[in-house]
């Protein structure tokens, strides 16, 4: 019996020495946590300057050149560009119509087929994408919910006349160039815009 007594004792010293020596693990894993943590800087708002995070969205949104004089030619928010060579006062197909939200109305075949895009500042260029049919969209046959909506469509480029470049890269599916509907947009988007 005296053997089963001391076994036992043993056997419960050992688990003893072992939860001991984990809550020191544990410890040292909480001090070390703490003292690299402690080597990230606490955020401090008096030293953050909101006005340098958005200064590339507020120049795109007011026209600002603050902090980048190429980026200001690309603030057009509330604006109208018109394609040069065409003739569309009403701006049912030629033009690009800047809305406040980071959307616009593109028309891939006049009177046909229109297309709802957002655009985002890219550098110096606006990348378009492709969000939606618009309402005004006649067109159904084509796989409106498969094109991608992360791949730029077109991009635009300011030249140094204050004109902008279009650049037609087509719908996307699955990150890959949708050859069949390449050419949807190309002959109506592609060009030249000057501001209206």
């Amino acid at each position: 019996m005296k053997f089963y007594a001391s076994l036992l004792c043993i056997i419960l010293v050992l688990v003893a020495c072992k939860n001991e020596d984990k809550s020191r693990e544990d410890d040292i894993n909480f001090k070390s946590e703490k003292s690299v943590n402690n080597d990230i800087p606490e955020f401090d708002p008096k030293k953050f300057d909101a006005e340098d995070v958005y200064s590339d969205q507020d120049s795109l949104a007011t026209g600002s050149k603050k902090n980048n004089p190429a980026a200001s030619d690309m603030t057009f928010s509330g604006e109208t560009f018109v394609k040069m060579g065409e003739k569309d006062s009403d701006c049912n197909c030629y033009c690009i119509e800047f809305e406040t939200n980071n959307k616009t109305e593109l028309c891939l075949s006049e009177a046909k087929s229109y297309i709802i895009g957002r655009y985002s500042k890219s550098g110096k260029n606006l990348n378009i994408y492709y969000v939606s049919p618009s309402n005004r969209n006649t067109i159904e046959d084509l796989p409106w919910q498969d094109f991608d909506t992360n791949t730029p469509i077109a991009v635009l480029s300011p030249d140094e006349n204050g004109n902008m470049e279009l650049d037609w890269k087509g719908f996307s599916i699955d990150g890959k160039l949708a050859v069949d509907y390449a050419i949807y947009g190309k002959k109506t988007l592609e060009g030249t815009y000057q501001k209206q």
